[in-house]
């Protein structure tokens, strides 16, 4: 780094401009319309989105977006802008040639806004990070594969190195450890539930790396490489090693996947069946994270927090802890520091 002029993209996937029903639409669109996103064939992906969902999605999404929205804007947005501040300090405390820029997969900034100014800066290096622990197909490849076809266009020459996804790394498993601690010790819950983004089924085995066991009995129970791009398995993961780093019984601790949508089977257990179901099996008392997410979001605040508490308090739990996401939290700001200087 000392030598060459190096750029660092932080990206995340992305926030409407406002909550109100204008801004929200238009941010369904472009998400939506992602053929990574709905992964079905482009006529009846149009015919889909355009002919029915934003006829009816952006009302109910706006005003879920109100119940989160802060005073100084989108709390996604928010949290990543501070998290990229903080980033681009720490590696400029010992090198001042290292441009920090963040971006969103949809939305603003965009990834080609970010990508023009790093030309214009003349950066001959650039590190690409999107900030989804956990390697996905809607996600992290639709993300991977449009930063690199702008990369290509507007910065060919340029060395170029993509982290991937860092759901087993050490100090992000520690980042997670310790914002989950204060809560675990003042609750003493029955459980500790991790409610990862859940995707539909078929996508785990559209990935450049598809796993060879994927939905096979026991195919999560370990991840090795035999699926090493399998979210899923990435997940779980995750949960294990959480587990061990909070020192507790792995049977305390579940992994479940929410936000399933539509009639398309999606990965299980599902966070909502679940929640129904604990407080008959005398589970009343949860601390609850969601790992899959480094920003809080629309995802965290308004499903996990409002949607997902009431439900669990009306199937007659008692205690809900949501633990927030790592946000822009020093031990995580350092961590990805880090990483970006490898």
């Amino acid at each position: 780094m000392n030598k060459i002029k190096t750029g660092v993209l932080l990206l995340n996937l992305g926030t409407p401009l406002s909550p109100h029903h204008k801004d929200v639409r238009a941010y369904l669109k472009q998400f939506l319309n992602d053929p990574y996103v709905i992964d079905i064939p482009y006529f009846f992906r149009k015919l889909l989105v355009d002919g029915i969902i934003l006829n009816t999605r952006p009302k109910k999404s706006a005003e879920a977006y109100e119940k989160i929205w802060a005073k100084e804007g989108s709390p996604l947005l928010i949290n990543t802008e501070q998290l990229t501040h903080k980033v681009k300090k720490l590696l400029n405390e010992k090198e001042t040639k290292v441009s920090v820029k963040m971006a969103m997969r949809y939305g603003h900034p965009s990834i080609l806004e970010a990508m023009t100014e790093f030309k214009n800066e003349g950066i001959e290096e650039l590190i690409f990070l999107p900030l989804y622990p956990q390697y996905s197909y809607a996600a992290s490849e639709s993300s991977i594969m449009e930063f690199l076809k702008i990369q290509s266009q507007l910065l060919p020459n340029i060395k170029v190195k993509t982290i991937e996804d860092f759901f087993s790394e050490p100090d992000f498993i520690t980042a997670l450890a310790v914002s989950m601690k204060p809560a675990m010790k003042a609750e003493n819950p029955d459980l500790l539930l991790l409610s990862y983004h859940g995707v539909p089924e078929r996508q785990l085995l559209k990935i450049k790396e598809p796993s060879k066991k994927c939905c096979t009995p026991g195919c999560c129970d370990q991840w090795d490489e035999n699926n090493l791009k399998c979210y899923r398995a990435q997940c779980y993961e995750t949960s294990r090693k959480l587990a061990a780093a909070l020192d507790l019984d792995p049977e305390k601790v579940i992994t479940s996947f929410q936000s399933r949508l539509g009639r398309t089977k999606w990965i299980e257990p599902y966070t909502d069946i679940l929640l129904q179901e604990f407080p008959k099996k005398g589970i009343k008392k949860l601390v609850v994270a969601s790992p899959s997410f480094t920003a809080d979001c629309l995802e965290t605040l308004e499903e996990i927090q409002i949607r997902y508490q009431e439900l669990f308090f009306q199937s007659g739990g008692e205690k809900f802890s949501y633990v927030p996401c790592l946000n822009s939290h020093d031990d995580f700001a350092n961590f990805v520091a880090r990483m970006v200087s490898i």
